[in-house]
């Protein structure tokens, strides 16, 4: 375990702050150790999935990457917003679906190198449209796509997926190939 002797911030902005630990490590060295700190307390992906078996994805551009990739509706959870209600806001968000049905697929650590936060994986199903919520400015541009399981794994062998929505495919076809 390493010895938290201070801390700084580094840089702050509304999506992300940067820290400075100075630490003590197990052998007794210090050293700095950078980290971030997300404005939620959470992460979500959603896979929403359509009575028809359909699951929807979307493609859309990541800047920092320079290309349009694949990916499932997702984003941060609000503090204090819990988690279950940040993933029903999500995906009402960027698909505007409303689910009847939320089930937990698991969670994983979003970035465990520089983080504690989670990303959290539910599964939604018995999906409602609800077209009263408009998409967010940095969500316009996004292609959507509803695609069986097996389309989606013949994509995942071509084509570009961020590693959330890999993460999120494992945690889906192992809760639910069982």
């Amino acid at each position: 375990m390493y010895k938290l002797l201070r801390s700084k911030t580094i840089f702050k902005h509304k999506r992300l702050t940067l820290i400075e630990d100075r630490v003590v490590l197990p052998n007794k060295e210090e050293t700095d150790y950078l980290k971030f700190e997300y404005p939620g307390e959470a992460a979500v992906a959603v896979i929403a999935k359509r009575r028809d078996g359909k699951i929807l994805l979307h493609k859309e551009y990541f800047y920092p990457a320079d290309k349009k990739l694949f990916t499932f509706p997702g984003g941060m959870v609000e503090k204090g917003e819990g988690i279950k209600r940040g993933a029903r806001r999500e995906l009402l968000e960027e698909a505007q679906l409303r689910p009847r049905k939320l089930k937990a697929l698991g969670s994983y650590y979003f970035n465990d190198r520089r983080s504690d936060i989670k990303l959290f994986v539910y599964l939604a199903t018995e999906l409602r449209e609800d077209a009263s919520h408009k998409e967010e400015p940095e969500e316009e541009g996004t292609q959507a796509f509803w695609l069986s399981e097996k389309e989606i794994e013949a994509l995942m062998k071509t084509r570009l997926f961020n590693n959330h929505s890999l993460a999120a495919w494992l945690l889906y076809k192992i809760k639910e190939t069982r």
